[in-house]
């Protein structure tokens, strides 16, 4: 009984950190206008990075959703083709049902991943502007210019 306990605290705060983690993005942060030049470019990169990454989980999810159809089919036309189908009731239906959680859990992480995208465009908007208006763009003031040397004449003589 204590085992099951704890193994359901164990598995309730792992579904509960992936949570928390996907929903750790926001578009502005309380420390975001003390950022320097360089902390603006490396968030805004990092923002990139989240975006690229966010597209590669939408094709992934994508082609796994195909993939189980795809498995369900062939799963029922075999199933068909040996005759089980007609012999055993309901045998296609968890074929099916598999393929569709499939095809669910793929549209939870294309809504996850548009949300970062989303998040993510908007803050790396919002750290384009942090860049221009703290002048990381302008090229570096001149110093001050020295005065040309005085020049001397030289003595002729004669």
């Amino acid at each position: 009984m204590n085992r099951i306990i704890i193994v359901g605290v164990a598995v309730a705060a792992l579904f509960s950190g992936s949570a928390a983690s996907a929903q750790g993005l926001q578009v502005s942060y309380a420390t975001d206008a003390s950022m320097d030049c360089t902390a603006v470019a490396a968030e805004s990169a990092r923002m990139d990075q989240l975006v690229f990454d966010a597209n590669a989980k939408i094709g992934k999810a994508d082609g796994s959703a195909q993939g189980a159809g795809l498995a369900s089919t062939v799963a029922v036309e075999g199933l068909a083709r040996s005759g089980m189908l007609g012999r055993v009731p309901g045998v296609g239906m968890f074929a099916n049902q598999a393929a569709n959680m499939a095809k669910q859990r793929a549209a939870q992480v294309r809504a996850q991943a548009e949300s970062d995208i989303q998040v993510a465009t908007t803050r790396k908007a919002l750290m384009v502007g942090l860049y221009s208006g703290k002048g990381c763009d302008a090229p570096a003031q001149p110093a001050a210019a020295a005065p040309p040397p005085a020049e001397t004449t030289a003595p002729t003589g004669a």
